[in-house]
């Protein structure tokens, strides 16, 4: 995904972007998940984010008595019911550089790749 200036998180010794990143990695988003084509509440492994794994989102869904956080189940659902003290895989994300060198157009049958 591309992000525009304005959404354009960085690491603090950057010059550009919003500088709060002191490391430039993270989790997915639960946006992310949806834009990649998860489902909230149904099925679906068609989507390159599936993995038959569960992992987490760094996205909160809401707090009684417990925190709870999106996450995404084997079978490829995003769900919202997640405990945080429940046991699950992670998916990193990274932030490059807007001149990084990539190919691809950005879908699933070309995704991006970074240029060695």
């Amino acid at each position: 995904m591309k992000c525009n200036e304005s959404d354009l998180f960085t690491a603090t010794t950057s010059n550009k972007g919003n500088k709060s990143l002191a490391n430039p990695i993270g989790l997915v988003t639960a946006d992310e998940v949806v834009y990649a084509g998860a489902f909230r509440g149904a099925s679906n492994s068609n989507y390159w984010l599936y993995t038959n794994q569960s992992y987490w989102t760094i996205s909160p869904s809401c707090y009684h008595s417990a925190a709870y956080f999106y996450a995404v189940s084997s079978d490829g659902t995003l769900n919202s019911n997640n405990y945080v003290y429940y046991t699950l895989g992670t998916r990193p994300v990274i932030n490059l550089k807007a001149d990084t060198p990539l190919t691809g157009t950005g879908t699933t049958t070309e995704p991006f790749r970074i240029v060695s």
